[in-house]
């Protein structure tokens, strides 16, 4: 038992070393960042804006074990505001929704839910007659090219160049602002990036003296990726994506006030911020009020999920109903 003590007591002290040691080299790329010594400025956002009509695209799923089958069930959801005088959110709210059965293995399952849930956002996107549009995740989405995407990839990256939109990243499941870090000759390669931001905010904010709206950036991704230096395996398939589709994509880091998480803003020209900001809804993940609500009205709860599969159980044994169908 003391042999278990021992080791797990040496394991806490290495650990408590390592985080000692990053703090301190988080601490040196903050004074670095505030003397001007990266190519990375932090600065407040201000939030000025004019008149404009923006909207948020955000996209739900949920797949059902039927036994001899899945049931996907899809849906993504549009939310419209208006900015002028005063801030509006009318209930204008654009639906896109569609459940289909596959055979296929769980893996293969989910794969496909995800990109039928897309599939829905881009179409969404594609019709979105708004000033500003907030997409739910990456510009690039799914962050791996796969050629049997071939096509979806091609449509999806003609409506993000039409439309511009601005992607609100809030798991960062690729470590962008690392890589970019360690080209400088950092080395975070053992960290989280969420870890990082959230330390490295917190300090840039002390420094700053300011609880405002604030932003790390821009990072071109093209210095990380056409580079192809010290590329880590979770930027691989990225990498590999955004050389193919050949768009030029910006990123900054933006946090809406002290309490509220750190996220990426993806965007096809380092601007944007200012709109985030006058939507902005504090200590909120998906930082928009938009956003919010489009989150909320996607998601596809149990309930909702359980009455689609009655009826659909109840219409597959049906044959005078598919008979129906059929005729039109």
């Amino acid at each position: 038992m003391s042999d278990v003590i021992d080791k797990i007591k040496k394991l806490a002290i290495d650990e408590r070393e390592k985080a000692n040691k990053l703090k301190a080299d988080i601490l040196l790329l903050s004074e670095e960042i505030r003397r001007g010594k990266i190519n990375l400025t932090f600065k407040e956002v201000k939030g000025t804006v004019g008149e404009h009509i923006a909207c948020a695209i955000d996209g739900g799923k949920f797949e059902v074990d039927l036994g001899d089958s899945y049931l996907i069930i899809a849906k993504a959801v549009s939310v419209i505001g208006k900015y002028g005088e005063t801030k509006e959110i009318p209930p204008t709210i654009v639906r896109d929704f569609k459940i289909v059965s596959d055979y296929y293995g769980e893996d293969e399952v989910k794969k496909r839910s995800i990109i039928l849930m897309l599939t829905l956002e881009t179409n969404l996107l594609s019709k979105a007659n708004c000033d500003k549009i907030f997409i739910d995740g990456p510009l690039i989405d799914p962050p791996v090219y796969d050629e049997e995407l071939e096509e979806y990839f091609l449509v999806r990256s003609s409506v993000i160049k039409r439309k511009e939109p601005i992607g609100i990243v809030k798991r960062f499941s690729h470590r962008l602002l690392i890589n970019y870090l360690n080209d400088m000759g950092y080395n975070f390669s053992n960290v989280r990036e969420s870890y990082l931001v959230t330390i490295l905010f917190s300090e840039l904010r002390r420094n700053l003296k300011s609880k405002e709206a604030v932003a790390l950036g821009w990072i071109d991704w093209d210095e990380i990726f056409k580079k192809k230096s010290n590329i880590f395996k979770d930027l691989e398939g990225l990498s590999k994506a955004y050389l193919k589709l050949g768009l030029k994509i910006y990123s900054s880091y933006f946090q809406l006030s002290p309490i509220s998480p750190v996220v990426r803003i993806d965007t096809l020209l380092p601007s944007g911020l200012d709109f985030i900001k006058i939507w902005g809804i504090e200590g909120e993940k998906e930082v928009t009020i938009l956003n919010k609500i489009a989150d909320n009205l996607a998601k596809v709860k149990s309930e909702e999920a359980n009455s689609y599969v009655s009826l659909f159980r109840m219409l597959r044994g049906n044959e005078d109903f598919f008979s129906y169908l059929s005729k039109f």
